[in-house]
């Protein structure tokens, strides 16, 4: 009897030590996706000062040279987060207004940055980071885009503002 109780017991400690082995070793938390996001507030100058305004058109926004949508028909929008290109120098947005009687009308936004990798953990996919060093665009509705936060990364925060033109 003694010899099972000694194998048992043998058994039983070496599970506990593996379990407890497995459980020492360093977990990291990967992001479940690493695409970072870009955010834009859209403001117009007003006698009083700035204000953040909500769109009246539709918004639909894509990016220029893929099939991409980025944003579909949006309505009353006072900003939107956009996904960023993971390695391109460039990013650029088209910007559809559609108005109330369905007449369309484009601005282009072109973004450029450097791409910055950024590593968690061996054991996670590497990500891109991105610092914006330029922003221009098109002048039919918009009247210009501000660099507010020029790092984008995990940390949501107001990047761009984008101004309206107050004749529209």
């Amino acid at each position: 009897m003694r010899k099972k109780t000694t194998r048992h017991t043998v058994r039983t400690a070496l599970i506990a030590a593996m379990a407890l082995m497995g459980t020492a070793c360093e977990t990291t938390d990967c992001p479940l996706n690493n695409i970072v996001y870009s955010t834009y507030g859209f403001y117009a100058i007003m006698e009083e000062g700035e204000t953040q305004v909500s769109l009246l058109d539709t918004l639909t926004i894509t990016a220029a040279g893929t099939d991409s949508i980025l944003l579909n028909r949006m309505v009353n929008a006072s900003g939107v987060e956009l996904p960023v290109s993971y390695s391109a120098a460039v990013d650029t947005l088209i910007f559809h207004f559609t108005d109330s009687v369905s007449r369309i009308r484009r601005d282009t936004i072109w973004i450029e940055k450097e791409n910055i990798p950024h590593f968690e953990s061996p054991t996670c996919p590497a990500s891109m980071f991105h610092h914006v060093t330029a922003v221009r665009c098109t002048h039919r509705l918009i009247d210009s885009v501000q660099i507010v936060n020029p790092n984008i990364n995990y940390n949501v925060s107001e990047n761009f503002k984008i101004y309206f033109r107050s004749n529209r």
